[in-house]
């Protein structure tokens, strides 16, 4: 039939995101004919100081730059922002920069275009990007920036824009917490079925994925969404079989494709 002819045909894969955003990649694999297998390892949740975040949001139109690192920062902060205010244009005239372009497709949902975007979703390089277009916007010295992340973020971009002169004040959006839950019984099926390939979006679901205490089943490939998420699995002593090259959901996908075509 028709489905065995799709380039992803007969392959198991697992897919390690939360349970909310794990649709978007188990749709594409599936129409590629892949047999996705959920095992969310990570759930987000509330950051740990409410009140802080709540503030910072409340404090955001008085900022000359917003910095988004992540699709999941974007939803937390507008969900909050729109319990205070009524209207996008509230943000007065803040730039904005985003991690890469998953982020900033979050943002163009709320109505915001990016200035400042790197082509590669690490924070490495949007300090670069930054350094780039220093003379577009008269660089970061003196100007006030809110930084909105995850709690477990790392502190690059905050550590660079400081080194510059930058004003940097954090909003810790959410938080990352591992999923204990296995309700699909997608743990169990992983134990007894194995799996063709294994995915990795985020250096968070590496570590939680590990804690479960699953292991990598034997003739099961890794596939990593970036550098950061790679470096988290070479801690573990596993090499992935391959890296997206753009680092995000499609990118993900056109390197299994690869993969299985090679």
């Amino acid at each position: 039939d028709w489905r065995s002819r799709l380039p992803l045909a007969g392959r198991r894969i697992v897919v390690t995101r939360t349970r909310e955003q794990a649709g978007s990649l188990v749709a594409q694999l599936a129409e590629l004919g892949a047999d996705a297998i959920e095992l969310p390892t990570i759930r987000i949740t509330d950051p740990s100081d409410r009140r802080d975040f709540a503030q910072a949001v409340v404090d955001s139109p008085h900022y000359d730059w917003l910095i988004f690192s992540s699709p999941n920062g974007v939803k937390r902060f507008f969900r909050a922002f729109f319990a205070v205010y009524q209207d996008i244009r509230e943000l007065g005239g803040a730039r904005i920069a985003a991690v890469g372009p998953a982020t900033a497709a979050e943002l163009k949902k709320v109505g915001l275009m990016v200035d400042v975007m790197p082509k590669k979703a690490v924070a490495e390089e949007l300090i670069a990007e930054f350094d780039r277009k220093a003379d577009e916007f008269g660089g970061v010295a003196n100007v006030t920036m809110l930084w909105v992340h995850s709690e477990k973020g790392r502190s690059v971009v905050y550590d660079e824009l400081m080194k510059r002169q930058a004003i940097v004040d954090e909003c810790i959006a959410y938080n990352t917490v591992p999923e204990t839950d296995d309700t699909t019984g997608a743990q169990a099926r992983l134990r007894d079925e194995g799996a063709d390939f294994i995915t990795f979006t985020s250096s968070s679901t590496v570590h939680n994925y590990m804690a479960l205490g699953l292991g990598i089943p034997e003739g099961c490939r890794i596939v990593s969404i970036g550098p950061v998420t790679t470096g988290t699995l070479r801690e573990y002593g596993l090499s992935p079989a391959a890296e997206a090259e753009s680092h995000d959901i499609p990118g993900l996908v056109q390197a299994i494709r690869r993969l299985c075509e090679g």
